[in-house]
């Protein structure tokens, strides 16, 4: 959602938003005009109430956001120790499986890393129809390689299974983002609050331009930093790939 814009347009985005916001609350002050003290006791008690639940709603988006950041990046590690343990133990087999095993792995890794530092589409979408592939080969050559030996298939194989099943784990975890009905929420909130904040200056025909735009300012910020870090491939936070580059370089 709003992925579509570059991180900068996006924010500028949201900003014209909160201010656009705050230009229609202060409006709608000024034409409905004072509504005398009781209106106002019930409007303060609905603006703090609406400024707590979109602190909520930012907060539980923001942390949801960064735990599957975090999730993400512990499944590159354990990607990056599965395949460093399947590589050493590919020197268990025989010739020619041994080899083959070495060539898929390096192969498989070196994918692995294009594959998450990649931004375009139909790049990444072809790399992902050749997983299954270059997963078939590495499975093929351990199978050869242990045909003969059911102990040595008890050593070697569960590794390799390691390396194919962290894939779906990979990617149900890169397709996980905040849930459109929270998000939708998380923006609705955001631009009452804006609205309502600037409502009673409206009444009062006096504006507060500075500190209104300091609120829709940090709340744009934090919208947009929400988006960002849920989106590893979109924005300015990426997820580190060091792990699996630091194993393809052990794998000589």
């Amino acid at each position: 959602m709003l992925t579509f814009l570059s991180p900068p347009l996006l924010l500028v985005a949201l900003v014209i938003g909160a201010i656009a916001a705050s230009e229609a609350g202060y409006w709608a002050g000024r034409i409905a005009g004072p509504k005398g003290e009781d209106f106002d006791s019930q409007l303060g008690v609905v603006r703090g109430a609406i400024f707590a639940l979109v602190a909520f709603l930012i907060g539980f988006a923001f942390s949801g956001a960064g735990s599957r950041y975090v999730d993400r990046l512990d499944v590159i590690v354990k990607e990056a120790n599965a395949l460093g343990t399947a590589w050493l133990r590919a020197d268990l087999l025989p010739e020619p499986a041994r080899a083959e095993l070495k060539k898929a792995l390096r192969e498989y890794t070196t994918d692995r890393i294009a594959l998450l530092g990649s931004e375009d589409m139909s790049d990444l979408e072809r790399r992902l129809a050749g997983v299954p592939a270059l997963q078939d080969r590495i499975w093929k050559a351990g199978l050869d390689g242990t045909a003969a030996n059911p102990q040595l298939a008890l050593l070697v194989l569960p590794s390799l299974n390691d390396v194919i099943d962290l894939h779906t784990t990979h990617l149900s975890a890169a397709r996980r983002h905040i849930p459109m009905p929270i998000m939708l929420a998380l923006l609705v909130g955001a631009t009452v609050s804006l609205a309502i904040a600037a409502f009673g200056n409206g009444q009062a025909k006096r504006r507060h331009s500075v500190l209104n735009f300091i609120y829709g300012l940090v709340l744009s910020i934090a919208l947009w930093m929400t988006i960002d870090l849920d989106y590893p491939r979109y924005g300015l936070i990426r997820t580190n790939i060091a792990p699996l580059a630091e194993t393809l370089a052990s794998m000589k």
